[in-house]
């Protein structure tokens, strides 16, 4: 594959290279279990080589996604683009995969056995493309020095929430990736944190917050004192998200049309 050829020489060992073609493929081929056991198969050779290096491989993984980073910086950069946050979850049968346990999963709507990742991607008019991600460690995971030896999970990798790990993603490439907006839904929106450590970046941001999540309208008039000039003058309410908007008139909304990307982003094509 031509995509892969400016990746192939940051894996050090020509097993590594072979065995990143084989995984890549795999992954975009039409595969119904896209996990080493069919894709080995696929390919036609064993299992535990590819195993080993899609688990405990060694590489710099961050020379990789460096590279990814400037890869989509060529074909895409916009100083009108959009960082989008966002965390996906993957169903998972058994208890041995890094980090799983019985936690929310998005896919199904429901809590399932499953791995969560947290994913930061690039939205320009030219397409769409990943830019980094995060497997996300539960507490009790983190905490498991048995379980984290048997997965190969680095010293340095501790509990985090989602939203910091969030930040951390966009730390690693804001400043090399051209863009307008971060975005992302109220997993990330209703944390009061993630919004604040967001305007301390000087970050513009749209974020899904709750209905429930309670605004105070600074432009709103302020309520009348009990006694009138006398005592601290009274301050605007909060009330809920929801509330605010519904009783906001037709003339304060504003409709944005976006720029339609392409039906394929760059990267899909071979």
């Amino acid at each position: 594959m031509r995509f892969l050829q400016r990746y192939l020489p940051l894996f050090y060992r020509k097993e590594q290279r072979e065995n990143a073609m084989i995984v890549v493929e795999g992954l975009l081929s039409g595969l119904e279990r896209k996990t080493c056991e069919p894709i080995a198969r696929e390919h036609g050779v064993q299992r535990k080589p590819i195993q080993s290096f899609v688990g405990c491989g060694k590489w710099d993984d961050q020379a990789v996604m460096g590279e990814l980073r400037r890869h989509v910086k060529e074909h895409m950069a916009d100083a009108d683009a959009v960082l989008v946050l966002d965390s996906s979850a993957f169903a998972k049968k058994g208890g041995g995969s890094c980090g799983v346990k019985r936690q929310w999963c998005g896919r199904l709507g429901k809590q399932e056995n499953c791995q969560v990742g947290v994913f930061l991607c690039y939205a320009a008019a030219k397409g769409h493309a990943p830019l980094d991600r995060q497997l996300y460690l539960p507490e009790e995971w983190a905490k498991d020095g048995d379980r984290r030896e048997k997965c190969h999970v680095p010293p340095e990798v501790e509990f985090q929430e989602k939203w910091r790990i969030g930040l951390e993603l966009m730390d690693r490439c804001r400043d090399e990736m051209p863009h307008a907006w971060t975005t992302a839904d109220d997993e990330f929106g209703r944390c009061i944190q993630f919004r604040r450590e967001l305007r301390d970046r000087k970050e513009r941001y749209v974020l899904d917050v709750p209905g429930n999540t309670l605004v105070r309208d600074l432009e709103a008039r302020r309520p009348r004192r009990k006694r009138a000039g006398k005592g601290q003058k009274r301050k605007v309410p909060f009330v809920g998200a929801g509330r605010w908007a519904a009783r906001q008139p037709e003339a304060r909304w504003q409709q944005l049309r976006s720029v339609p990307a392409r039906r394929d982003p760059w990267w899909w094509r071979r």
